[in-house]
């Protein structure tokens, strides 16, 4: 079994590396998401410090929920794209030292004439077995002057852009510490509604969210759902590469043997693009308080803390080096920390290697092959 899946990654990498070597020019020159790429003809750092990373202009594109880009441009280009990992974790519980081949996702992002945006990212086959949806949003941009968006569906929740665009395997520790039985999903795509409004320096977002299931949780209004209403307010620029500012949350979590939790949260970030000669660097730190964190615990202040410090290197590469510090407020205290390194190595393959380290933890070693191939139009 084990040769039979070396040789279908194998097949798999050496096929796509011959759809590449012979695309047209211009698809190979093409190397941002691939529809606006196809649309615009530019390379992935106009909107990228590393895939899918963004910088200040990806940022800027990304909470306009693209309707700062022409409608009319996209429509010049097919707007759906097949994403496939290829991942490998030597501590995953389940299947340790198992390569998993069985990450395939069909995307689809773009415009409805001028006032509507929307994006779409359904798992065909997800960690080797039948996948669910991942994102669904349809954005309506014609309010406040056009400067306001009013997202629907599954969406990204009012937080900084690298908790759903980012370039190390490890997710975020503040985000989705657990306090008692709560977990808290700040950085989750979730579903429900938000607004943006983005003038100037100014972005302002708040939003309600519910379940953060697949299909399944469009419907879910029951009481078992953990509820959030979260908020964002940040001084950020399509131009500058320091963007700054804070997001919260307040909301009820269901207790398994009944009761509720209130929470509520609060966090303050700072990112700043790899500019200039400088590395760059994010930081958070967040404040949580849980009025019932269940299992007969009582109230709960949470704190936690990211660091991370980020710098290109060999043209197409990225090294990252993070530290993070959780106090659960409940006796539990952990420090984690990851060393990343990912390379563009072709148009569509980009490839990512991590070392995760924790307290009392043997290295955690991870790599991911991820290929992003677009649906080009036949003319």
């Amino acid at each position: 079994m084990k040769l039979v899946r070396a040789v279908l990654l194998v097949g798999a990498i050496a096929g796509f590396t011959i759809f590449v070597w012979f695309s047209p020019r211009e698809m190979q020159e093409a190397q941002a998401m691939p529809p606006f790429a196809q649309a615009y003809g530019v390379p992935c750092s106009l909107c990228h410090v590393q895939v899918p990373g963004l910088n200040a202009y990806g940022r800027y594109v990304q909470r306009t929920g693209y309707a700062s880009l022409d409608p009319h441009v996209l429509a010049s280009a097919l707007p759906i794209w097949l994403g496939e990992n290829t991942w490998y974790d030597s501590q995953d519980p389940s299947q340790p030292h198992h390569v998993q081949l069985g990450n395939l996702a069909v995307h689809a992002v773009g415009a409805f004439g001028s006032d509507f945006t929307y994006h779409f990212q359904q798992w065909i086959w997800q960690n080797d077995q039948a996948g669910n949806l991942d994102t669904l949003w349809l954005a309506y941009n014609n309010i406040f002057h056009r400067d306001g968006h009013l997202f629907f569906g599954k969406i990204e929740a009012p937080g900084p852009s690298f908790f759903s665009q980012w370039f190390d395997l490890a997710g975020f520790e503040p985000p989705e510490i657990s306090v008692g039985e709560h977990p808290y999903q700040l950085d989750a795509n979730r579903w429900g509604a938000k607004v943006n409004y983005v003038y100037g320096d100014l972005d302002a977002e708040a939003g309600w969210l519910g379940s953060d299931q697949g299909w399944g949780g469009l419907s879910d209004f029951s009481n078992d759902t953990d509820k959030t209403f979260q908020y964002k307010v940040a001084y950020a620029t399509p131009v500058n590469p320091l963007e700054f500012g804070t997001f919260g949350s307040s909301g009820t979590y269901p207790l398994a043997e009944g009761g509720i939790d209130r929470y509520h949260s609060l966090a303050g970030y700072l990112e700043r693009d790899p500019v200039g000669g400088f590395p760059g660097v994010l930081a958070i730190y967040q404040a949580a308080y849980d009025a019932n964190p269940g299992m007969g615990l009582g109230p709960a202040s949470s704190t936690a803390a990211t660091l991370e410090l980020y710098e290109p290197v060999l043209d197409k590469g990225l090294v990252s080096l993070r530290e993070a510090w959780t106090n659960d407020g409940l006796g539990t205290r952990l420090e984690t920390g990851n060393v990343d390194f990912s390379y563009h190595i072709l148009p569509f393959v980009h490839v990512y290697v991590e070392d995760a380290l924790a307290q009392h933890n043997v290295p955690d070693w991870r790599y991911m092959i991820w290929l992003t191939v677009p649906i080009r139009n036949v003319k």
